[in-house]
């Protein structure tokens, strides 16, 4: 009876000792999220010199580097508007993404080879591909931002930066040589970290 006794006060005093004990405050961390991203808009002839190609590609890759193992994602999306000036047929406005481009660059160079699965307007399956060169050129334009208050996670931004260079784009999309057909480009590279 003693024993249960004893073993009864040893489970009520470890009870009261850790009610009593305040919580260990949360580790706190910081994420830093890095970006490179690259835009151009160009226009080519194909089929024969009778279709006119619109096109739009960007493509993106990000890199989140926290205590934890760094994650990069990056992806490509593209439209491409058509029409035939031999039927005087306007051939509707392809769209496309893939997740899995090589891609890579910075403010200086960038490269992008990429075979993206899109869809017409009547829904019917497209691929295209890209083999493209942005060489940055001119100043680099810092573009300042303000810093947004802490959201509801509780993470707290404490730097930003984005800049951004105006870039020669040169290479192919679909086999066809795109160098004297681009109407613009462009390099953008951002950083942010927050602290939670």
């Amino acid at each position: 009876m003693r024993l249960l006794c004893a073993f009864g006060w040893l489970a009520i005093s470890a009870s009261i000792a850790t009610a009593g004990q305040a919580p260990r405050p949360a580790q706190a961390s910081t994420k830093t999220v890095q970006s490179s991203s690259v835009s151009a808009t160009f226009a080519y002839v194909s089929d024969g010199g009778c279709v006119q190609n619109q096109v739009v590609v960007f493509a993106n890759l990000r890199t989140a580097s926290s205590s934890k193992a760094p994650q990069t994602t990056a992806d490509v999306t593209y439209s491409r508007h058509r029409y035939d000036d031999c039927d005087d047929a306007d051939l509707g406005t392809d769209i496309g993404t893939s997740s899995r481009p090589a891609f890579s660059g910075d403010l200086n160079k960038a490269l992008l080879n990429a075979t993206v699965e899109g869809h017409t307007p009547s829904g019917s399956a497209v691929a295209v591909s890209f083999a493209l060169v942005w060489e940055g050129k001119g100043a680099i334009t810092r573009h300042p931002g303000r810093l947004p208050a802490a959201r509801a996670d509780g993470a707290k931004p404490i730097a930003s930066e984005s800049l951004s260079r105006s870039a020669a784009v040169s290479g192919s999309m679909d086999g066809e040589d795109i160098s004297d057909a681009v109407v613009s480009g462009s390099l953008h590279t951002s950083r942010k970290t927050t602290h939670r």
